[in-house]
């Protein structure tokens, strides 16, 4: 099931330190955003800088969290953040779309990151509401989330590389090829195993989703140190190759996770902050 299906809730649990990891993300996003747009969208630039100062003030915020009480506010308060900025992603992506701005901002990359402000949203619902009925469903609808965005970063390195890099360019778009098929295989197995439980053919999947996202992490940690030393032509920042990094890291430790429950009866729930 994609993320933007209502029924849909994520699989992962957050603690303070995936909410942080959160807030990151999302300021970061601001940045990317205002950077892409041209400088005659004076509003949107406006807009896209007030967002990075609300989630870094939510960031420093998180650090004084110390108790359940003051989680559960401050969850609600980045509810409102969350929801303002899919929002405005979501109207920036309507904007270019019909021709009506410019800039440098791929519809892709926004709609990209607009699922992310949809996760992350629903994480935080989750908080408040709880589990989906059949944890399955969670498992290969995150599945099926990270595989495309994985799939996503490999398309986006494609289009920011120089074409001269050709060894970097045929790897990214080898990676963009094997997460395109491994999401249509997440999405088979959505459907062969609706409202049912895991089985051998989701533990085998999870193996190759976890091998293949190791590569593509340690390509990216590769390609990271590159630009950051200046070893590779490309326009990739280096905040953005750590933040495409990071995001890999991020999947698999949730696939550890789905690992090590779906080999036991009983399923761990991590909700500890």
């Amino acid at each position: 099931m994609d993320i933007f299906c209502c029924e849909v809730k994520p699989y992962e649990c957050l603690n303070m330190k995936r909410v942080q990891f959160w807030l990151r993300i999302m300021k970061e996003h601001s940045l990317f955003m205002k950077l892409g747009f041209a400088c005659s969208d004076v509003e949107l630039i406006r807009e896209a800088e007030e967002f990075y100062n609300i989630f870094e003030n939510l960031e420093k915020q998180s650090c004084k969290i110390k108790c359940d009480e003051d989680f559960m506010s401050f969850v609600c308060r980045i509810m409102v953040a969350v929801k303002n900025i899919f929002s405005f992603k979501r109207h920036v992506l309507h904007l270019i779309i019909e021709c009506e701005i410019g800039g440098y901002n791929y519809p892709l990359l926004i709609d990209h990151i607009s699922r992310e402000a949809m996760y992350f949203l629903k994480l935080l619902q989750k908080i408040q509401d709880g589990e989906m009925e059949s944890p399955v469903d969670s498992i290969v609808s995150d599945n099926v989330f990270w595989l495309r965005h994985m799939a996503d970063h490999a398309r986006f390195i494609i289009g920011l590389l120089d074409p001269s890099e050709r060894g970097f360019v045929e790897q990214a778009n080898a990676f963009a090829v094997q997460f395109e098929r491994l999401q249509l295989q997440a999405r088979d197995l959505d459907s062969m195993l609706w409202q049912f439980r895991p089985n051998n053919d989701l533990l085998r999947f999870e193996m190759d989703a976890t091998k293949a996202t190791i590569q593509i992490r340690d390509f990216k940690k590769a390609a990271r140190d590159l630009i950051s030393s200046c070893k590779i032509v490309s326009l990739i920042p280096p905040l953005l190759a750590d933040h495409v990094l990071r995001e890999a890291e991020y999947f698999l430790e949730i696939l550890e996770e789905i690992k090590d429950d779906i080999r036991i009866d009983e399923p761990i729930i991590r909700c500890d902050y």
